[in-house]
């Protein structure tokens, strides 16, 4: 489990397997310091995509998907996908509002030692913002690093532990929204996502 919430903060052992939330690290000669068993680093997603908004050289793109359609039969964007219009189909409410933010999910691990030091990976996950045009939607200002997994091996079967922060902060944006200001058109707005 992830010790992030404010009840859990306050846990000194996991709720499932009771295994310690800290060791006892030497710091001194006779000083000694808890620190976290291991750590994640998770950078939240919601100051990030309101700031997209509070810019006038990004908020124009963030409505490019919505005024941009192609012709039947070229593909270029995301949005000229099967998967997209059968989104738009199944969920007509989300779709009528462009300002209603899409987002593509991307994680994979790299070993920063290479072959000759100890095992050990790092597994960056990066969301990019699909509503922008395609020359933008994977350049580096629009790939938002999300979280950062440092493990000594792949997060297999508990990437759902690790990828809880970003499930509830989601589950926000997807059922309540942020209220948000949209400089360009100088008013408030309820942030949504898919």
């Amino acid at each position: 489990m992830l010790f992030y919430s404010d009840e859990d903060k306050q846990l000194t052992e996991c709720k499932f397997c009771h295994k310690p939330h800290y060791k006892t690290k030497k710091v001194g000669r006779d000083k000694h310091k808890d620190v976290p068993v291991k750590r994640m680093h998770y950078l939240p997603l919601i100051p990030r995509l309101k700031r997209l908004y509070a810019s006038m050289s990004y908020t124009p793109h963030m409505r490019w998907h919505y005024e941009n359609r192609r012709k039947e039969g070229l593909l270029c964007h995301s949005l000229d996908g099967e998967a997209w219009k059968h989104f738009d189909e199944i969920f007509p409410d989300f779709t009528v509002e462009p300002i209603n933010v899409r987002l593509g999910l991307c994680i994979d691990g790299f070993t920063p030692y290479g072959q000759s030091g100890k095992p050990y990976s790092c597994w960056p996950m990066i969301l990019n913002p699909y509503n922008l045009p395609p020359e933008l939607c994977m350049t580096t200002p629009y790939m938002f690093l999300t979280l950062i997994i440092p493990r000594p091996k792949k997060p297999k079967e508990k990437i759902d532990v690790y990828l809880q922060p970003l499930i509830d902060e989601l589950k926000l944006l997807w059922i309540e929204g942020v209220l948000t200001y949209d400089i360009s058109r100088k008013q408030n707005f309820i942030i949504k996502l898919h």
